[in-house]
């Protein structure tokens, strides 16, 4: 028996094109490129499914709203996407969203720099400075906490300019 299933992608990432969902290994899987959580909705109450996947979220506005709504409803959503930015702040709606789960299965990566399990980006010195930026090896790698506290540190003795996890920080 199939059960009725719609996933979307933000439009935004367009790294492999919007039309599929695809992971690192190669998997894919179809997709809606939407840029915001009421377009999901209006794709989900015309198709009416039973499961409804989302990839990186935090680039969806409004999408905390869309799967509030969503499970209300009695649909199944699962959501696949970084918890943090590179400075290691959560993003805005993924917060809410981990403590309304009901399951989090944390999938690390392995570090760029030691091999260890890796739960961070590390965004690289010649990236461009806004906060989302769609790309993969070109402009981050994955990090353990420890690779990626020295990888900020490192930042912010050649640049002077502050960061989550400088020596003054208060967090």
């Amino acid at each position: 028996m199939e059960i009725p299933t719609l996933a979307f992608n933000p439009r935004q990432n367009d790294r492999f094109g919007t039309t599929d969902i695809r992971a690192h290994s190669g998997a894919r899987f179809p997709a809606l490129a939407v840029e915001t959580g009421a377009e999901i909705l209006a794709h989900v109450w015309r198709e009416e499914p039973r499961v409804v996947g989302i990839d990186e979220i935090f680039m969806i506005r409004g999408a905390l709203d869309a799967v509030r709504r969503l499970t209300a409803d009695g649909v199944k959503v699962v959501i696949a996407t970084l918890d943090m930015d590179s400075e290691g702040e959560v993003w805005d709606e993924v917060g809410p969203l981990l403590a309304m789960a009901e399951e989090v299965v944390k999938c690390p990566a392995v570090c760029a720099s030691c091999k260890r399990d890796a739960f961070y980006t590390f965004r690289k010195g010649a990236a461009p400075g806004s906060r989302v930026l769609v790309g993969a090896g070109d402009y981050y790698e994955p990090r353990c906490y420890a690779c990626f506290r020295a990888g900020q540190q490192a930042k912010v003795a050649q640049t002077g300019e502050g960061s989550l996890f400088a020596p003054d920080s208060d967090h």
